[in-house]
């Protein structure tokens, strides 16, 4: 028993060599990288698949307008931004517990919010189609007992929907603060970069398998069984198979989970890596800010605070910092509002299923990005970028990326709705009084007449129904003696492919910033600010980005939509949009929001510019100036006046000789 504890538990008197035990081990570093990629699954799949595809689908089912439903993605981005400091925190001292308590968080969040499904049944009574004919005998009284609007069930329904996001968010929050650090601590400085990129890598992955499962759970009908009266996918009652995804994960998050809560707080291989650690220091004569002291005393809440608030101020204040984290909360702002509903703008432009426009948008949304990603981090390596020169580029990135929105202008013409988009009654009269009873609007079967969609078959005057063929007759009237199909008529739309290109494009461009944004903001703080730098950035970014952009391009959808469902008086979801004025929105909140970050960029590069050409001047021994090469010793030759810069600014006592610029000599 002893034995197996020493594998568990590392004294202050251990010094393992690993090389020398080979007994079986179940807690070792590997195990824990392979949980905790399970957690990056996890959180990736159910954050960035099934959470964004599955809101038309809750707008259908509990009659949520699109302000509604982007508070689901909204409640994660705020709770994980309140939580992550006092995670990395407070969950520091065991850092896999931490990390598999998030997990069970997850879970219990994940069945919170496919909860629902299993206690809310709020939809529309089944009804044969022949109870859609313009026939006064039929009975079309609402019962509005407890289905009006979002009262009663669809409260309850909302209810559990909030919470379960919100406990998504708290079990997401030590995903990649906790579980980072502690791969960092047991895995060798030369080896712990590639599990990064393996991790970094399923988590690039994760949403795109997402997005397919969640199409095909979509294609299937929400009890999994055969749907009543023969209703398609097409159909826009439709209600997909939404929460099984959610149980997916949160099955893997519990499995997880209960495995990381077995771990220890430390492994034996954190002895070894922290000596390899320092080894590496002084082979590479590395400058560390300030020495590691061998005994370090345990500060109280206090002391850690007021070591805090010093390292809060010289971040904010410090100009070139904020301009960056400014610009980068508008391309979340993007990022957040987009992927909640471009789903809901594909299904809506091209009359797709929600099934079909979450497979296209998973294939054309999740390459992008990694493609961006990927080409940043290549350029950064093999250009040997700077911060400064990576501000630049993120400059430039971002005109590319104003040219490329313009794409959204791409647009389908609006489903010609009988007494909207058309004048009423335009090309259908129905020949008699049989009509005075049709289904309100808290009923939408739409069926296409010539070139004209109606409300239903009882808007259309139609008398008749085939079954077999599933072919209305008789509609608006008898002297013209229409036939009618059921579904919306087809615009004979042709600019899906050129959709799809710009979405991708739009994409690339916006996630090519990734790396070049991280290089800038780690280089224009000290070493010792760069932790609390990312701390603040994250919590701005989700705060101001990623928390109102979907509750502001879904307001926006909203002003756009053409026909209501309304149930008992009450406004539920949306049927129909304007799809002109619906891209039009998209493409004026995209410019506006990437216009004030490109400017924001250009103004950070230039300040940043003017700041490194005020700083330090080397005046080489041999009396060439040129750029300082760290691998040869140099003399500083500097001069200070303190009456028009502040301490840190620094000019040279030399003059500087002729042909030689200001660039050349300055750092």
């Amino acid at each position: 028993y002893n034995e197996y504890k020493s594998y568990l538990r590392v004294t202050p008197t251990m010094s393992p060599d690993l090389n020398s035990k080979k007994e079986f081990r179940i807690f070792t570093p590997l195990f824990y990288f392979v949980l905790w990629c399970g957690s990056i699954i996890s959180q990736s799949m159910l954050v960035s698949g099934f959470l964004n595809v599955v809101i038309s689908t809750l707008q259908v089912e509990y009659q949520l307008n699109s302000a509604e439903a982007a508070m689901f993605p909204s409640n994660y981005d705020i709770t994980v931004a309140v939580t992550v400091l006092l995670v990395s925190h407070f969950g520091s001292s065991h850092k896999p517990r931490t990390l598999g308590i998030g997990m069970l968080l997850m879970a219990a969040g994940s069945c919170c919010f496919a909860l629902p499904h299993f206690i809310y049944t709020n939809t529309q009574e089944a009804r044969e189609k022949d109870q859609y004919l313009c026939d006064n005998s039929i009975n079309r009284d609402e019962d509005c007992s407890g289905k009006a609007g979002l009262t009663s069930d669809n409260k309850g329904a909302y209810g559990l929907l909030t919470l379960g996001s919100i406990f998504i968010g708290l079990g997401a929050a030590p995903v990649y603060t906790a579980g980072t650090t502690f791969c960092d601590e047991i895995f060798s400085p030369d080896k712990v970069s590639v599990y990064f990129g393996i991790s970094y890598g399923i988590g690039a992955a994760a949403p795109a398998l997402g997005f397919i499962l969640a199409g095909m759970f979509l294609s299937k009908y929400k009890t999994l069984g055969e749907p009543p009266n023969g209703i398609t996918t097409s159909n826009p009652n439709w209600v997909g198979a939404w929460w099984v995804g959610f149980i997916i994960c949160a099955i893997l998050a519990l499995l997880v989970g209960c495995a990381l809560l077995l771990f220890p707080a430390q492994l034996p291989e954190c002895e070894v890596v922290k000596r390899k650690k320092r080894e590496l220091r002084i082979q590479t004569e590395e400058v560390i800010e300030e020495p590691v002291a061998e005994h370090v005393e345990e500060k109280s809440f206090l002391d850690l605070l007021k070591e805090m608030l010093p390292l809060i101020k010289n971040v904010l204040t410090n100009p070139v910092l904020v301009l960056l984290v400014l610009a980068s909360i508008t391309d979340s702002f993007i990022v957040s509002a987009f992927a909640a509903f471009l789903p809901k703008m594909v299904e809506s432009q091209f009359g797709l299923s929600s099934s079909s426009a979450a497979f296209i948008t998973g294939g054309v949304v999740v390459p992008g990005a990694a493609g961006g990603i990927l080409l940043s981090g290549i350029l950064v390596r093999w250009r040997k970028l700077n911060g400064l020169q990576c501000a630049k580029y993120q400059a430039f990135i971002g005109i590319a990326c104003i040219v490329a929105q313009f794409g959204l202008l791409i647009h389908c013409p609006s489903v010609k709705l009988n007494g909207i988009s058309v004048e009423k009654n335009m090309t259908c009269t129905p020949s008699s009084n049989d009509c005075t009873t049709c289904p309100s609007s808290s009923i939408y079967s739409p069926i296409c007449v010539g070139d004209t969609t109606y409300e239903s078959p009882c808007h259309a005057g139609c008398t008749t129904h085939d079954s077999v063929n599933d072919v209305f007759g008789n509609c608006c009237g008898e002297q013209l003696n229409l036939t009618g199909n059921p579904g919306t008529c087809d615009t004979g739309c042709k600019y899906l492919i050129p959709f799809i290109i710009m979405i991708f494009v739009i994409m690339f461009f916006t996630f090519l910033n990734n790396i070049f944004f991280l290089t800038s903001n780690l280089r224009c703080v000290k070493d010792s600010e760069r932790v609390m730098a990312i701390s603040i950035q994250s919590v701005a970014f989700r705060v101001f980005g990623s928390f109102p952009g979907p509750i502001i391009l879904g307001a926006f959808l909203d002003q756009a939509c053409i026909l209501w469902k309304y149930e008992c008086g009450k406004r539920g979801a949306c049927q129909e949009y304007d799809n002109k004025k619906v891209m039009t929105m998209a493409i004026a909140l995209a410019m506006i929001a990437k216009t004030i970050g490109t400017v924001l960029y250009f103004i950070a590069w230039m300040v940043w510019e003017k700041k490194e050409a005020k700083t330090t001047t080397i005046a080489y021994s041999d009396g060439v100036k040129r750029r300082p090469d760290p691998s040869q010793k140099k003399t500083n030759v500097i001069s200070e006046d303190t009456e028009q810069r502040e301490e840190d600014d620094f000019t040279t006592s030399n003059k500087i000789p002729d042909g030689a610029s200001v660039d050349e000599v300055s750092v």
